[in-house]
């Protein structure tokens, strides 16, 4: 059975330049490198503890190889190992990657729940997008022309 390749290994190898790591790899490290495509690209466009030109040379090759035509890419495992090894810096020394986490969600819940049950067809996060730019005053105001009643307004906000 082959040896798990560990992450921060990984992310050496990337900082290194290291494109013939693929070919060393059997096919259960290769497997597993696969499943993590998407969280080495949030790891390796973030360095700590660097210059501003560190972080934006990370964030930009990243986005400019990396993230283009992804769908099309993720087809082509070798290929987006090769595109990661490209994002590394011309020093070639190892960085400090740490995790872009996501945001957190700020807006309020009931009145995305409300918008949702409005506005069954509109995405996620246009929905979460239009409950943070709505005031209660307005989202009553909307509930009264979907013909809710005062009652239930004044229990859903």
């Amino acid at each position: 059975m082959s040896e798990k390749i560990e992450l921060k290994e990984k992310l050496a190898a990337i900082d290194d330049g290291y494109r013939g790591l693929w070919d060393e790899m059997d096919e259960v490290q290769r497997k597993a490198l696969k499943a993590e495509f998407f969280i080495l690209n949030r790891y390796v466009s973030n360095v700590k503890g660097q210059k501003r030109e560190v972080h934006e040379h990370f964030v930009l090759t990243v986005n400019e190889f990396y993230n283009k035509n992804w769908n099309l890419l993720q087809k082509h495992p070798k290929l987006l190992w090769q595109l990661l090894c490209m994002c590394s810096h011309e020093s070639r020394k190892i960085f400090y990657h740490e995790w872009i986490g996501f945001k957190k969600k700020t807006g309020n819940d009931k009145l995305a729940n409300f918008l949702l049950s409005i506005y069954p067809n509109k995405k996620v996060d246009e929905v979460d997008m239009l409950a943070a730019m709505m005031t209660t005053a307005e989202a009553k105001a909307l509930a009264k022309q979907h013909g809710y009643e005062d009652k239930q307004i004044a229990k859903m906000f």
